[in-house]
């Protein structure tokens, strides 16, 4: 997909910085990447501070298909991520409605919202937070957690997170 995308050192919440630029006018395919977040947004608004070496992304991507049901996508986004990590050969599971579980642990989680106009979807939007390469403490786990050195780089990452958004995007669509 021909994303555009804003990388950030550090931000209040990656979610924020998206809702700006499309308030601003942004269109497209549009990905905010953040290293750290200092009240990062989760499930029913709840905020943390996300630590450089994890993945918290937000996205935008245009929509012009039938819609799925809005309760499946946080579960399409944690199916699409999972199948990015299969190399890894990693027992996850899925948590509805929103997790991705390594070992019973939460490794990711995922936010997603449709932005309705004249009562059709135009945007499908998702936050994926990631426990990459960063220490987690219990109950979260982080992949450096299990892979140690195997753990990709912090832009291997970013790459992953990218396909996963749009293989969500192909599967939501039905393609």
């Amino acid at each position: 997909m021909p994303w555009r995308l804003r990388q950030l050192s550090v931000c209040a919440s990656t979610e924020d910085e998206l809702s700006r630029w499309l308030a601003n006018g942004g269109q497209g395919h549009l990905v905010v990447i953040a290293h750290r977040q200092r009240f990062g947004r989760g499930q029913h608004g709840r905020r943390w501070q996300s630590p450089r070496g994890g993945l918290w992304i937000s996205a935008a991507l245009p929509w012009t298909a039938e819609l799925p049901p809005p309760p499946a996508l946080p579960l399409l986004m944690a199916e699409a991520l999972a199948e990015e990590l299969a190399p890894f050969a990693l027992p996850l599971t899925i948590k509805p409605p929103n997790d991705l579980m390594l070992e019973g642990r939460k490794l990711a989680g995922i936010l997603s919202a449709v932005v309705w106009r004249g009562g059709q979807a135009r945007q499908l939007r998702f936050g994926l937070g990631l426990n990459g390469r960063h220490p987690m403490p219990a109950p979260a786990v982080s992949l450096q957690d299990r892979l140690g050195s195997r753990c990709p780089p912090w832009p291997d990452l970013v790459l992953l997170g990218l396909r996963a958004l749009e293989r969500c995007g192909r599967t939501a669509a039905g393609s």
